[in-house]
């Protein structure tokens, strides 16, 4: 280089040499420091970048989301500022931690409370390995979508992003089934509130059926509901079921027996056509019977003809029941003696019952009993039945619901003949009373179990009170007075037992005082115990 400047200056004047020797030199520094500052920057990026998974990530509604985002190379985050954030959300973040704490004077209202630093997996050393994964709980469908990862620090910042699908399991399937002919059966199956679209299959046990019908609708919130339906014949499977399926361990399942399903007699068209004119003919004058009784308040009649007429999970699977709310309509429901056949066990206060270990009920008969005090229009009612036991575990046998006061132990438990219950079946789980029998998942079994009748609406719906979701709905038509109906089943060691709905609700004192008597609500401390302490022996009203 220097060689090439003397040659190019040999027969230059020294004024000139000296000018070029300057600008030469003010190039070099220049280029100098561009090198340096290339150099500074490349070591700014190359501080760290982001792993972050490339898939969604999927979680269930209602559970706890976790979105992991790390540091690459690992390195202490502790001093850094990590912000998650929705996009066009920056300044209103989903959670911001700087100066070494988290500051929620930002956050998102939605996000307070459940967005938090987790750990990518268990191994993880958090915020001193680098990992800013965001935890979120209780995951709403609000949630669904993306979120950013932004980490900054004095000499610069990284971001990516990470996309958040929710899942919804639906209800369970509710089948049902109509004879066609000798040998061939109608069987739909319906299930509503699903995210995404969940596959839907038919079988019989022994193989896979193809559906004659399988539609798909969209509904609130992008929820999915299914509908389908198949022909099947009762001599060639005793059974049949629909399953739906978002992923292993997201899938319910419901049968139908069709081994029960009454035969239809081999008449000629004609004969056909007058029996369904008479049919019709018949049911109106039922219906109108009932209605020019409902007018005339004969809420007393003791012959309720309702046939259920719907039956349907009423909420979608995220809602969760008011519990407390229904309390509110809470009856005391006690046992009427006088309605209990001798293969069952009355305690005298009402409150439990269990198949007689002196009395066997021989086939045929219908074990039950009925509440003391029944229920008309003009009013709802809730009550709680306890089934389960902490020396014998959870009842696996029993019946629960309502029954007409007229005396029908001779004929079928179905409601054309006055009764409504929700069943428990060791082998089977749950089922409801229909012709063919509704069986519904019980995974797990309910231990605690709430009856809410709304008699003017015809709502009958079965709770399970610990997880407070509802178990199915009966939609029927009431008329005349029903009651409230439990059978404890047959060789349970799990008692079955009436519970004092009233102990949850805030009790009064009168006081005495000088003026006379004043009625006051007692501290909450006091409100505390009396929960906690409930006394078996007290009823309320």
């Amino acid at each position: 280089m220097s060689r090439f400047v003397r040659d190019l200056t040999h027969d230059m004047p020294p004024c000139v040499i000296e000018k070029a020797s300057s600008r030469m030199n003010t190039v070099m520094r220049l280029c100098i420091l561009a090198a340096l500052c290339a150099s500074l920057s490349t070591a700014t990026t190359e501080m760290f970048t982001f792993s972050v998974p490339k898939d969604p990530v999927s979680v269930r509604l209602g559970h706890v989301a976790t979105m992991p985002c790390s540091l690459t190379p690992s390195m202490n985050a502790e001093g850094l500022e990590v912000r998650w954030y929705r996009p066009k959300h920056f300044d209103n973040p989903v959670l911001l931690y700087r100066e070494r704490q988290i500051q929620e004077a930002l956050q998102q209202a939605q996000y307070v409370g459940r967005a938090s630093l987790g750990l990518r997996e268990v191994t993880s050393d958090g915020l001193k390995g680098g990992d800013v994964t965001l935890k979120l709980v209780n995951v709403t469908l609000r949630d669904q979508g993306e979120y950013v990862c932004y980490v900054s620090s004095d000499q610069g910042y990284e971001s990516a992003s990470v996309f958040l699908n929710v899942t919804v399991v639906g209800t369970p399937p509710l089948l049902s089934a109509v004879r066609r002919d000798a040998d061939s059966v109608n069987v739909s199956c319906v299930s509503h509130g699903w995210k995404p679209r969940p596959s839907l299959q038919w079988s019989d046990g022994r193989q896979t059926l193809k559906p004659e019908r399988l539609d798909y609708s969209s509904g609130a919130q992008g929820l999915v509901s299914a509908h389908s339906w198949i022909l099947s014949s009762p001599s060639s499977a005793p059974w049949v079921s629909c399953s739906l399926v978002l992923s292993e361990g997201e899938e319910w399942e419901g049968r139908v027996d069709l081994r029960n399903l009454a035969a239809v007699p081999e008449t000629s068209s004609g004969l056909q056509t007058a029996v369904i004119i008479l049919a019709l003919l018949l049911v109106l004058f039922v219906v109108f019977i009932g209605v020019l009784y409902k007018k005339r308040g004969r809420e007393s009649t003791p012959v309720p003809k309702g046939d259920i007429v719907d039956m349907e999970t009423m909420r979608q699977a995220e809602d969760i029941v008011d519990i407390e709310t229904m309390r509110q309509a809470g009856v005391n429901v006690t046992l009427d003696p006088n309605t209990a056949p001798p293969y069952l066990t009355v305690s005298p206060n009402g409150k439990f019952v269990r198949d007689s270990l002196d009395h066997v009920c021989p086939p045929g008969e219908l074990p039950y009993i009925l509440g003391t005090h029944g229920f008309t229009s003009g009013r709802s009612a809730y009550w709680e039945v306890g089934l389960s036991n902490d020396n014998v575990g959870v009842k696996e046998s029993w019946w629960v619901g309502l029954a007409s006061g007229s005396d029908t132990r001779q004929v079928p438990a179905i409601p054309s003949n006055g009764f409504w219950f929700l069943s428990s079946d060791k082998e089977k789980g749950l089922r409801l009373n229909m012709i063919p029998n509704i069986l519904l998942p019980a995974n797990p079994r309910p231990q605690t179990l709430g009856v809410y009748l709304d008699y003017d609406e015809g709502v009958l719906s079965f709770i399970n009170v610990k997880d407070k979701k509802y178990i199915v709905t009966v939609r029927a038509i009431f008329t005349g007075e029903v009651f409230p109906l439990f059978n404890p089943g047959k060789g349970d060691e799990a008692p079955m037992t009436l519970l004092d709905v009233n102990r949850y609700k805030t009790p009064t004192v009168k006081v005495s005082t000088s003026e006379g008597e004043s009625v006051v609500s007692p501290p909450a401390e006091t409100v505390a115990l009396l929960a906690s302490n409930p006394n078996p022996n007290h009823h309320g009203h």
